[in-house]
């Protein structure tokens, strides 16, 4: 186990790698001239102007503020902010850590807990979803159904109309309210992979039921509960984990939809505004370090997946 952890471990550095230099090159290489764009429809001062760009490295070639700039990666530089108002002061910018450290708690709260509620919901329906015979199972399936075929924005604004303004139960911007803040964010944002983790686990189960080693188990006189939850749960949760890593990086894009309509502070707000800003440097650094996180995420997911399921831990990484 520990050589696939080191293996794993290794190619989740080279992948984080790959993805940062094709960041940075991308954006690097978008056409207009980020500096100038800074001063909209008005000509900047020859002085300001040169220094913003020397400021930036800009009057660097591409190679040069690469190495620049994953060498500032390595000490935890994630570079400065172009100047919010360059015919100001050019050198008054913000650092894009800052921005990180910022923002990253409330998108990281928001995350970690649509994906308890996938996992604890989820796991649990497909449980009661996966016995034949029962009224739970078509209950379970058909919410779950919904709850895919229903879109997070959609989901955003019903909860955010029907439970908070109209009902008013819940708050629906800012995070003045505290952890109530995030209760209607979090559901909206779980909400499609809870329904999936539901029905994959429910498929799964089923497929694993007919299996010989629980026909064994249920030889043995254990209950049918117990056969579910000890004996049939483990292997079926295998492509249920591998979903759930997979899903978190459609889940930063809902990330995206889910703060701006609850006016969140959170990541993905920055990451609108830097667009909505045309500026790259904060660009580059906010998206390298969602990239890291879900590649991150991805690793530990292969790793569980490993425990869960030894023979995957003899096969080749890829």
């Amino acid at each position: 186990m520990l050589r696939f952890v080191g293996a794993r471990g290794l190619q989740m550095l080279v992948t984080l790698w790959v993805a940062v230099t094709v960041l940075f090159v991308v954006v690097t290489v978008l056409p207009g001239d980020p500096v100038r764009a800074l001063f909209g429809f008005q000509a900047p001062p020859p002085e300001v102007y040169a220094e913003i760009v020397r400021d930036y490295h800009l009057d660097q070639p591409i190679w040069r503020q690469y190495l620049l700039y994953l060498g500032g990666l390595l000490t935890g530089d994630l570079g400065q902010a172009y100047p919010r108002d360059p015919f100001g002061r050019p050198d008054e910018t913000v650092a894009v850590a800052d921005v990180v450290t910022a923002t990253a708690p409330v998108s990281a709260r928001l995350l970690l807990a649509a994906l308890v509620l996938q996992v604890v919901v989820g796991v649990v329906a497909g449980l009661l979803a996966a016995r034949r015979g029962t009224v739970a199972g078509p209950a379970v399936y058909g919410g779950a159904i919904v709850l895919v075929a229903v879109p997070v924005v959609v989901l955003s604004y019903v909860l955010r109309t029907v439970v908070g303004l109209q009902l008013g139960w819940l708050p629906v911007r800012g995070l003045s309210e505290g952890a109530a803040s995030y209760v209607l964010p979090v559901l909206a944002l779980a909400a499609l992979s809870t329904g999936y983790v539901a029905l994959l686990t429910r498929a799964e189960l089923r497929a694993v039921l007919g299996r010989p080693f629980v026909a064994a188990a249920r030889a043995k006189g254990l209950t049918e509960r117990r056969v579910l939850a000890v004996h049939a749960l483990r292997p079926a949760l295998v492509p249920v984990v591998a979903y759930l890593a997979a899903s978190v990086g459609p889940a930063v894009v809902g990330l995206v939809v889910v703060e701006g309509v609850f006016e969140l502070p959170g990541l993905g707000g920055a990451v609108v505004g830097a667009i909505r800003d045309r500026d790259r440097s904060m660009l580059v650094g906010l998206v390298a370090v969602v990239m890291a996180a879900v590649i991150v995420v991805t690793a530990v997911a292969d790793v569980l997946t490993a425990w869960l399921d030894p023979r995957l831990r003899e096969r080749p990484l890829g």
